[in-house]
């Protein structure tokens, strides 16, 4: 775990209130898929905590990590008036990111959560992609070759991301990663037959306050009882280890 200042290398915004944040920063840089940073989002008083962005991609060459993030209030508004130059304190990179022995993967993310399927399948030899989102504007597909559905129709097929999954012919892929809303995420955990569930890893979003297991602030339930955290056990675990019957949308 690596505590440490980075510097704001470029800010894009990528789509109306989505923007896409490099960082400078050899730490951060070596970071796994599925992986995540806590940044200090403005060095006022307010807001008090860090935030946590899942690492979209990486260039260790350079020594760059980026991540993406939407404007939902002041601590992600703070975060986006960062110019190139300016200093980020950040926290890591933290978390159990996905398990990566599989050969062929089927990718799929929802909303926001798909940022961090980019890095995902750069690292792994084969990746099928399925992303959904509420319009346009909200696909997040990082440049990837990805199968596209949205709430309303404005781009790919009309439905949700699990929509996509009809028909699929699961033995085609070794492991199944999932990158979203916890009310989807279930969703998809629900459409895999109940034989290949050891073979899906979940990216689960949960509120942290901390990052490193102190507040337990983001625990999940887990199956046959009690409670995970997903920034130390997680973010990714393996579908069988959550109880699914527990878990809704009141996680995110």
């Amino acid at each position: 775990m690596n505590d440490g200042l980075c510097m704001v290398d470029s800010m894009l915004e990528e789509r109306p209130g989505v923007f896409r944040l490099v960082l400078s920063s050899a730490a951060a840089s070596e970071a796994s898929p599925g992986q995540f940073l806590m940044m200090e989002v403005s060095s006022g008083r307010f807001p008090v905590t860090r935030r946590p962005f899942t690492v979209s991609r990486t260039d260790r060459s350079r020594g760059t990590a980026e991540i993406v993030f939407q404007v939902v209030g002041a601590g992600t508004r703070a975060l986006a008036s960062l110019v190139p130059g300016d200093p980020v304190r950040t926290l890591g990179p933290l978390g159990r990111g996905f398990r990566l022995g599989a050969r062929r993967w089927l990718l799929v993310g929802g909303g926001l959560g798909a940022a961090g399927l980019p890095l995902l399948a750069e690292r792994v030899p084969s990746a099928t992609v399925c992303i959904g989102a509420s319009c346009a504007d909200r696909v997040l597909s990082g440049g990837l070759d990805a199968v596209v559905a949205t709430e309303d129709g404005s781009a790919g097929r009309r439905g949700l991301v699990t929509d996509l999954l009809e028909g699929t012919d699961w033995d085609s892929y070794d492991a199944v990663a999932v990158c979203g809303p916890a009310a989807m995420i279930r969703a998809v955990v629900e459409a895999v037959p109940p034989e290949r569930l050891a073979d899906v890893q979940v990216s689960m979003e949960s509120r942290m306050g901390c990052g490193w297991g102190a507040c337990s602030g983001c625990a999940v339930p887990a199956a046959g009882g009690g409670f995970v955290k997903c920034c130390i056990d997680g973010p990714v675990f393996g579908a069988a280890e959550l109880d699914w019957m527990r878990i809704d949308g009141s996680l995110t």
